[in-house]
């Protein structure tokens, strides 16, 4: 971990409720506190505007699905990130975060476009040659599968395969689940799971999450 950031955490919280946004920001305190990190859970999105405060973090966690980010307050938190600061997160409260704000999301790697079928079996393989997660079984949940819009920059180290069921053209797609990239100085890290609290607690992903979250503070490699 970097010297100059003391090991602390915001999940900014708030946005639409069907995410349950203080659920995942209970379950997401609990995974920083096993990795050191204190966590505070912060909803308003002002916060981005304290330049101080930010700098004395480790990470932070979006999780704020839709919602509306003010230029300022995009061009604080973009900004943060290139300085060092890490940034990692989950599902709706990350991917499909602030819809008009096209630097966060160029900064996040990825955009939602799409869940094609909702609730529907499916698995999250790890790539086997990833250095972060290939170690990790898969994850077979019964839940929304997030398409994605990827910049092709990114690190994956995660996919879901899709059926013909719904959209029959999407057979055998692959689209990216967890992901990585370099901003700057920081770190951005990103799993597409999470639709419900109860999706974050399969022992696979759990623990996906922690290393994620430990690589964008700057403790593990991965690319």
């Amino acid at each position: 971990m970097s010297t100059n950031r003391r090991p602390e955490a915001w999940i900014l919280t708030g946005g639409w409720p069907g995410h349950d946004p203080e659920g995942v920001a209970a379950w997401t305190a609990e995974r920083l506190a096993g990795i050191g990190l204190r966590a505070e859970v912060v909803r308003d999105l002002d916060a981005l505007l304290d330049a101080d405060a930010l700098a004395r973090l480790g990470v932070l966690v979006p999780n704020w699905t839709m919602g509306a980010l003010p230029k300022e307050h995009e061009r604080a938190l973009v900004s943060a990130v290139e300085g060092g600061l890490g940034l990692v997160g989950t599902h709706g409260g990350m991917g499909d975060a602030f819809r008009n704000a096209l630097a966060y999301q160029w900064l996040v790697g990825g955009q939602f476009v799409s869940h094609p079928g909702d609730l529907v079996p499916h698995r999250v393989v790890f790539d086997p040659g990833s250095p972060l997660l290939g170690d990790l079984p898969p994850a077979d949940l019964v839940s929304e599968r997030y398409v994605m819009l990827v910049d092709p920059s990114v690190a994956v180290h995660a996919r879901v395969t899709f059926g013909a069921d719904p959209l029959p053209w999407l057979d055998g797609v692959q689209v990216p689940a967890a992901w990585t990239r370099r901003w700057g100085a920081g770190r951005v890290a990103y799993l597409s799971v999470g639709h419900r609290v109860d999706d974050l607690r399969v022992p696979s992903i759990a623990t996906a999450f922690v290393r994620l979250a430990q690589w964008a503070r700057g403790d593990r490699a991965a690319n």
